[in-house]
């Protein structure tokens, strides 16, 4: 072997492994970034609801309905006049189209926000049953009451969009939630029914309108919250 190769080898042999403690600033950076990944995990995992995590099949449907744009509208929108010919799917599926992109990203917030309070009540069966009965309700209420002949709720020849079923989920879960954590349900119901009667009293916000393209049904929210609180509190009673 000549000089040329044994220096080479014998410089590769000094620079393969760095001893250990030759870099304590960098030891100590990784082990800070550690502990900051483990500590940011187990925080997030405490904070995080993991349970009623299938609600977001909602999500998904109302995903799957947005791009219709205005063939959705048609087909699948609360509308008066298709359920007075007998179109009565349109009672559950006008809560899952949506007339604009926002109008649909806002609810589904709302629907986050649902799930990280309430998930613990929000079985598959506890909110499916929940949304059948609720959204009916919401159809059946709307076609009594706003159609003009009923002040102050307007004449409304159609509706679309989830936030009537998310007040209603909200006011149903939380009714669920009573014995669980009687003071978080009682900050619901109170935070979401005093928005609905705000509605009723000072209009609908002009603002939201803008942003979702379409007016604020607020008579449907209330039909949304009654018809959750009504369920709730039937369902909590048969407990």
């Amino acid at each position: 072997m000549n000089k040329w190769a044994i220096r080479h080898s014998s410089h590769e042999a000094a620079t393969i492994v760095d001893a250990p403690g030759q870099h304590p600033w960098r030891d100590m950076l990784q082990g800070s970034l550690m502990a900051l990944s483990s500590s940011l995990t187990n925080w997030i995992n405490s904070w995080v609801n993991k349970e009623g995590l299938s609600l977001y099949l909602l999500a998904v449907a109302c995903l799957l309905l947005a791009p219709w744009s205005e063939v959705g509208m048609e087909v699948f929108s609360m509308d008066r006049s298709g359920i007075e010919a007998g179109e009565y799917w349109r009672i559950w599926t006008g809560q899952l189209v949506h007339s604009s992109w926002t109008h649909l990203w806002l609810n589904l917030v709302g629907l986050a926000v649902l799930q990280q309070i309430f998930g613990d009540e929000l079985t598959t069966l506890n909110w499916l049953w929940g949304c059948a009965v609720i959204a009916l309700l919401i159809g059946i209420s709307w076609m009594a009451f706003s159609d003009g002949s009923w002040l102050p709720f307007p004449n409304r020849d159609y509706v679309v969009g989830l936030s009537a079923l998310l007040h209603g989920l909200f006011a149903y879960a939380a009714c669920l939630a009573m014995r669980r954590d009687s003071l978080l349900a009682a900050g619901a119901l109170l935070i979401i029914g005093g928005k609905v009667m705000w509605e009723q009293i000072n209009g609908p916000s002009e603002f939201t309108a803008g942003l979702i393209d379409i007016p604020v049904a607020s008579d449907v929210h209330l039909y949304g919250f009654v018809a959750g609180l009504l369920l709730g509190v039937a369902m909590t009673v048969r407990r």
